[in-house]
């Protein structure tokens, strides 16, 4: 029997927005949701690059009851991000209520600065604090302030595989991007064009 691999995260959207968004996609022709549970939201940012030692240091100390409300509002955050996304795509404007999550990690978040020297030079490091669990959820709260001020709504692209759910910011030179993947939903799509082809060809000579 063929090995089966089990779905992974994915990380083509070109945005951290669009990656954690990404986390719920079609397998099977099924809704699939990849952020399972705490741990499964904990890999995710890790392999997104969102975490560092101070959020490792205070998951530590986090209950499970703490963990669990921390990835039911990461599951909601996703579900507003959604929503947004779905409004770029249909040319709607963004209702308020899925900017209000965004908001409002992006109020609560706090920074620190530290001043150092290097090599006989000044300098300062910034970094967020982690106060709450809660708090894991800015970076991608910020990255998607970042991504709908700073880019281009029509660059915001869907798969064009209708059985893919898939977004992407199409940053490529010629912004013809139309596949979350070209080794996945590209040659799944060139190969179905390609025996459409070879089936109206083989019905006009059965015709003819």
């Amino acid at each position: 029997m063929p090995k089966i691999i089990p779905p992974t995260f994915l990380f083509i959207g070109n945005e951290p927005m669009l990656d954690f968004t990404n986390t719920h996609i079609m397998a099977g022709g099924q809704p699939l949701d990849l952020l399972t549970d705490y741990d499964a939201l904990w890999e995710w940012m890790g392999r997104a690059g969102l975490l560092t030692e101070e959020a490792e240091a205070a998951a530590s100390t986090w209950g499970e009851a703490a963990k669990e409300r921390l990835h039911g509002a990461a599951v909601e955050l996703r579900r507003h991000l959604l929503a947004v996304v779905k409004s770029l795509l249909e040319g709607k404007p963004v209702n308020e209520t899925h900017l209000a999550p965004i908001n409002g990690l992006l109020d609560h978040q706090a920074f620190a600065t530290r001043l150092y020297q290097e090599n006989g030079m000044f300098r300062e490091e910034r970094r967020r604090l982690v106060r709450g669990p809660l708090d894991l959820l800015a970076p991608i709260a910020e990255s998607a302030a970042k991504f709908l001020s700073r880019n281009e709504p029509h660059l915001l692209r869907k798969c064009e595989n209708p059985e893919c759910v898939l977004h992407f910011y199409d940053n490529s030179k010629n912004g013809m991007r139309r596949w979350c993947s070209p080794k996945t939903c590209g040659n799944r799509m060139k190969v179905t064009a390609y025996l459409e082809r070879r089936r109206a060809q083989s019905q006009s000579i059965s015709e003819s």
